[in-house]
């Protein structure tokens, strides 16, 4: 074999053994760990570690309120031989000690036992309640106070009626959802609402009894809720409402919207839905002014419908009867219709540029006296 022979062999032989396949090498898997699938149910409850609760924002701080008895209706201050008749008494928070006096003798002349007394500081507060309290008359305290004011005596005010013997009636605020009590500011509800609160609790704890008046329902199922928010329940049970009843034109027992003397009765079941139960209502404004001409289905109020239709009214509380046939309700305490006294108000009964309502003044000295009976006393 010659030397390109045996070149040509040995490769041969080197490119057969590339060729042969390996043997291939053991593999052993050892197992480090073990796996379990389990079906999920869309129906099973995650465990508190799957799903951790969030923390719960806090409420609003309840108020701190002292811890005054509750009062049924029949526990409530009212006037000796009670007629429910009143008035509101001047539209002015400020006068003078003869206005004072002429005015408290007029109410007394009247023959009412109720009034609503707009006052401007405590001044005027002592001075009015002294001259109310010697006449026999039970009065609503309404301070001069926009809903965007904040107040910080009411406890004062009430020291003062409780030291002069007086029931502390006392009025938080008028008509806050209108305008024209925002001296043309925004209305803020929220403002009015922190405002409101603070009033209520500081009337509430001085052992006064807290006054809501409302025009807008809404406004007021606010405030109820406000107060439950802060878990301030006790004050649903020394709370009375005052309410705004006009009639512009129509007759006493027009019931088709609140637009009547009548209208405070859509007020009340707002507090039925809120709390479960009606509170006093005191009439505070309302009645009737001379020219009202709004519905032209009905005549307009001349002096003698002015008078007939305010007679009508105080008679409920004789009669036992509102001019609709429904019974008197034990919650309503008093009609205080505006106003007694003012020279720039054609409204007033007395004093006013447009002539005193003599018809009116002259029926009402005439009423016989009666005395209002509630349920609990038949």
């Amino acid at each position: 074999m010659n030397r390109f022979s045996l070149a040509l062999l040995t490769l041969c032989l080197a490119t057969a053994a590339c060729l042969t396949p390996a043997p291939s090498p053991t593999l052993t898997l050892r197992p480090t760990f073990t796996v379990t699938l389990v079906p999920l149910s869309l129906t099973s409850t995650p465990t508190p570690a799957a799903l951790s609760p969030l923390p719960t924002p806090p409420g609003p701080p309840p108020l701190e309120l002292a811890d005054w008895p509750p009062l049924e209706l029949k526990d409530w201050p009212r006037p000796q031989d009670d007629n429910g008749r009143g008035v509101h008494f001047l539209a002015q928070p400020y006068f003078s000690d003869e206005e004072l006096d002429l005015n408290v003798a007029r109410v007394k002349e009247l023959g009412l036992k109720w009034c609503v007394v707009h006052y401007g500081d405590e001044i005027q507060l002592e001075r009015a309640a002294r001259r109310f309290k010697e006449a026999g008359i039970t009065v609503v305290w309404r301070k001069m106070l926009r809903p965007y004011e904040r107040y910080y005596d009411w406890g004062r005010d009430v020291k003062i009626l409780l030291g002069l013997g007086m029931p502390p009636y006392v009025q938080i605020y008028n008509e806050p959802s209108l305008s024209a009590e925002w001296d043309n500011k925004p209305i803020d509800e929220q403002l009015f609402l922190e405002n409101f609160l603070q009033a209520a609790r500081d009337v509430y704890n001085s052992g006064g009894f807290v006054g809501l008046q409302f025009v807008n329902k809404d406004w007021l199922r606010d405030a109820l809720r406000a107060i439950k928010a802060r878990k301030g329940d006790k004050i649903f049970s020394r709370m009375f409402f005052v309410a705004h009843s006009y009639g512009l034109n129509h007759p006493p027992n027009y019931t088709e919207d609140e637009n009547g003397v009548l209208g405070f009765m859509s007020f009340v079941e707002v507090f039925r839905e809120e709390i479960g139960f009606i509170p006093p209502v005191i009439i505070g404004e309302g009645g009737w002014k001379v020219g009202s001409d709004e519905d032209k289905r009905f005549p307009p109020i001349d002096e003698v419908r002015h008078r007939d239709y305010h007679i009508e009214v105080y008679n409920w509380f004789c009669t036992g009867k509102l001019s609709d046939g429904r019974p008197l309700p034990d919650f309503l305490f008093a009609f205080c219709p505006w106003l007694l006294s003012a020279k720039l108000d054609d409204r007033a009964w007395f004093d006013s540029f447009a002539g005193d309502r003599t018809l009116l003044i002259e029926a009402l000295k005439s009423m016989p006296p009666c005395r209002r009976k509630f349920s609990w006393e038949k």
